[in-house]
């Protein structure tokens, strides 16, 4: 869920009076959906939501609501309602994400996301895959099924949860299996 407001001024009103439903638009997810959130987005994730999460590198996370809940000394966590105003856009800026896809040897790889700060991939391996990586490191999240990465003659498993760096300067490997990865990179 995003703001919907379209001033600076509804998006103060409806804060200060906590109208949450008419302040963010509930967007229905299902698995596999994959949303770009800009940077300065006020942004929602329900109970029961489980999300894999690229983001910039940054060390600012504002706080504007967080339903009541308690710290582990029993105090409300601390908002912080006036730097958040004031970094929001608004109004909110819809991002429409163009994927681009490329066909490889048993490989298909969706681009989601390319931008100056960060590039995030999901690929789908259908078998035995030949890859070469030098210039940059990849990180890799397993979403679904099995494979295997074999490199230098060794092999390590991928199941659905695990997740893998490969380092500059790797070379060349194999992905091996039939799974669906989230790649990223800086």
């Amino acid at each position: 869920m995003w703001p919907q407001c379209k001033t600076k001024e509804e998006l103060i009103s409806q804060i200060e009076e906590g109208q949450w439903s008419n302040l963010l638009r509930r967007v229905k997810i299902k698995p596999g959906d994959f949303f770009y959130v800009p940077s300065r987005t006020i942004h929602v994730l329900c109970e029961g939501t489980l999300v894999l999460e690229t983001q910039q590198s940054s060390d600012t996370t504002y706080r504007v609501y967080d339903y009541d809940r308690k710290d582990h000394e029993g105090n409300l966590r601390e908002l912080h309602l006036n730097k958040a105003i004031d970094v929001t856009t608004v109004p909110n800026q819809e991002t429409v994400v163009d994927f681009k896809t490329e066909q490889k040897e048993n490989i298909k790889i969706n681009t989601f996301v390319e931008s100056e700060f960060f590039t995030v991939y999901k690929w789908d391996i259908t078998g035995e895959t030949h890859l070469t990586y030098n210039n940059q490191y990849l990180l890799f999240s397993v979403i679904k099924g099995n494979g295997k990465l074999i490199h230098s003659g060794e092999e390590y498993i991928l199941s659905k949860g695990s997740n893998f760096i490969i380092p500059v300067g790797f070379g060349e490997f194999v992905l091996d299996g039939d799974c669906e990865l989230i790649v990223s990179h800086t």
